[in-house]
């Protein structure tokens, strides 16, 4: 391991090389005092040292681990075995992994999923090096999570009359310092790719749509809930939402909003895991923001997009559909969506393609997991990532001797991928309706 220092526009860097890949870890990107809106990191004092990973935002295993060896606890036994983390209101963090010798490479971001409620930069599903490795500078970032990222009361308003979707500007703090400070790690800011899974997923579709990233990114990547940010018109009466979070603000004992503010994390964590659980379709919705969920969300936009479902995913067919109409939106804008289906029968256990599976093939995830994956697997995952690297480099995902993709239309217009070799097909209705009425109980 080699030590690195790099000069960007905020001052000097201390990273290290390893293996052919450049990595610069905890790098603040913005400050943001709870229920406050996040103000980006211009300048710090000396050299930062970037060679851990920062603190993750305040979640459930902030304060209660469960068992990752219990497959009962599915997510954590699938990407947390042996995982440790801090985590810190003060989380707004980002990570970097580059290519050795990187100038003028292709950026991608990673949003993480987790319902809103959960999720880190540092976990195994945003490991950037396999990116990195086929010459694409990374970037994960965190944002704040469930009640320190999403509460909305009208009391919180700052002097703009604005309130909530905190989680939001962090996201786009983290984007607007990659875009100031990206090029001095090599990367390229006018070839930016989003990518989110899930909650993350939809994030990213909520991004690329918002007039504050107007012309930022060439491609996004949208996994497993591709269309529900352009298909739900936000309602503009907030009520509803601050009804629900006035229901943690009782739970907590405040007395007063400043109490709210500063009563002790865990406390304020606690509120909302009691009163959330008795949402169980999910608690951290947004509410109405001109910079995020106005009109300009449910029509297309000039990003290029590649979405995506898996067979045994979260209601599949209504990701399915969702796909669907998130490209023929995007085609009355005159740009093409690109979708595969992945229904690679996971070894191990029955499970099948549940819910988040073919990232364990996007981030490098077979060699550390517990699953007999075979050559098969890996084979598998080398494909995506081609399939996936020629998307973010040239906004196709074609290459010379790979299967020929299609573009999302009428017809036959998926890839299918883990079911032999990848094929453009349909994935098959009755299927997808079998596993949304009988789910396999598997969800982010």
């Amino acid at each position: 391991m080699e030590t690195l220092l790099v000069e960007t526009p905020c001052g000097m860097v201390e990273g290290f090389r390893k293996e052919n890949i450049c990595y610069f870890l905890g790098i603040p990107f913005a400050r943001a005092e709870r229920f406050a809106y996040p103000r980006e990191v211009t300048h710090w004092q000396g050299v930062l040292s970037a060679t851990h990973f920062g603190p993750a935002p305040i979640q459930q295993r902030t304060y209660y681990q469960k068992d990752t060896e219990d497959p009962q606890n599915h997510y954590e036994h699938e990407f947390y075995q042996g995982f440790e983390s801090d985590y810190s209101e003060d989380c707004l963090n980002l990570n970097i992994w580059a290519p050795d010798q990187a100038a003028n490479c292709p950026v991608l971001i990673i949003i993480y999923g987790g319902g809103l409620v959960s999720g880190q930069n540092n976990s195994p599903e945003c490991c950037g090096e396999s990116f990195a490795r086929n010459g694409i500078v990374t970037v994960a970032m965190n944002y704040r999570l469930n009640v320190f990222g999403f509460a909305a009361l009208p009391e919180l308003a700052n002097e703009n009359g604005r309130c909530g979707n905190y989680g939001y500007y962090d996201q786009q703090a983290a984007i607007q310092w990659v875009l100031h400070n990206i090029q001095s790690f090599g990367g390229d800011p006018s070839r930016m790719t989003l990518i989110g899974q899930s909650a993350g997923a939809a994030c990213c579709e909520t991004q690329i749509k918002s007039p504050l990233n107007s012309g930022v990114f060439k491609q996004a990547i949208i996994q497993s809930s591709a269309g529900f940010a352009t298909f739900i018109k936000q309602k503009l009466n907030n009520e509803s939402e601050y009804n629900k979070w006035r229901q943690i603000y009782k739970e907590a004992g405040c007395r007063s909003i400043e109490e709210f503010k500063t009563m002790p994390a865990r406390d304020l964590y606690d509120a909302f895991a009691v009163v959330s659980s008795r949402h169980p379709m999910g608690f951290c919705n947004a509410v109405y923001d001109e910079n995020f969920t106005a009109q300009h969300k449910n029509a297309p936009c000039s990003t290029k997009i590649l979405c995506s479902l898996t067979s045994e995913d979260v209601m599949p067919l209504l990701l399915y559909l969702m796909c669907r109409y998130l490209a023929y939106s995007q085609r009355k804008g005159g740009v093409d969506t690109y979708a595969y289906f992945f229904k690679r029968k996971l070894p191990g256990d029955n499970k099948g393609a549940w819910h988040g599976s073919d990232l364990l093939y996007l981030y490098g995830g077979l060699n550390s997991s517990w699953r007999p994956f075979t050559a098969e697997d890996r084979t598998l995952s080398d494909t995506m990532l081609h399939y996936l690297c020629n998307f973010i480099h040239n906004g196709d995902p074609n290459g010379r001797y790979m299967p020929r993709w299609t573009p999302l239309r009428k017809g036959n217009n998926f890839l299918v991928l883990g079911q032999g070799a990848p094929h453009m097909g349909k994935p098959e209705i009755y299927d997808l309706l079998k596993n949304t009425l009988h789910p396999n109980g598997i969800g982010m």
